[in-house]
């Protein structure tokens, strides 16, 4: 180490009193390790929640158990994104689905990119879209929405994004569905927002 060298160069020569010259070193500057602070608390790294790890199981694992009746919810903005379709082409394999979609506006109807998706991805499923239009309404859509599923359809009930929340809530009541996924907010993945509790 450069400090090392200099602090062990031989400093100026002093007399002794017989005429010799005697050298003398330059301690070498070390320093002291300094005490832990005692009132300092100890950093806890914790595992993420065995629950988490539950949802992940059954999100994952949905081929394990019965049939499921899953609602998913998306947005104009997740409509294009590959793997969220991928998503929901496995769950329509295994689970009975119903997605439900809110568009932001009719000039831009990005529902069709999605259903078109499905329907390429699912081609022994026959795709359905709906229109429901606000809650409140649900003596139109209930028998309609009944005779699709009887029929083994993957209904896309779509609606104004700003009645989303409230007509997904409705509907997922009125199938009574398993569990509520919506988009991740990265637009690639889907994950559970509600389950139904076991008895």
């Amino acid at each position: 180490m450069i400090w090392q060298r200099i602090s062990q160069r031989r400093a100026p020569a002093t007399p002794h009193g017989d005429g010799s010259l005697a050298t003398r070193r330059i301690p070498a500057c070390r320093q002291e390790p300094r005490p832990l602070a005692t009132g300092a608390a100890p950093i806890v790294v914790r595992e993420p929640e065995a629950t988490w790890w539950q949802v992940q199981a059954d999100l994952d694992g949905w081929a394990s158990g019965g049939a499921t009746m899953t609602v998913a919810v998306l947005e104009d903005r997740d409509a294009g994104h590959d793997a969220v379709l991928a998503h929901l082409a496995r769950l329509a394999v295994a689970d009975e689905l119903l997605v439900v979609f809110g568009a932001t506006s009719c000039a831009h109807p990005a529902q069709h990119t999605m259903i078109t998706g499905l329907r390429g991805r699912l081609p022994r499923h026959d795709v359905v879209a709906m229109h429901v239009r606000h809650r409140g309404t649900a003596s139109h859509w209930q028998t309609t929405l009944d005779l699709v599923l009887d029929a083994g359809r993957l209904p896309v009930v779509v609606t104004a994004a700003a009645a989303l929340q409230d007509v997904a809530a409705e509907i997922s009541s009125y199938v009574r569905a398993d569990r509520v996924l919506r988009v991740s907010g990265t637009g690639t993945d889907l994950y559970q927002v509600w389950r139904r509790p076991e008895r």
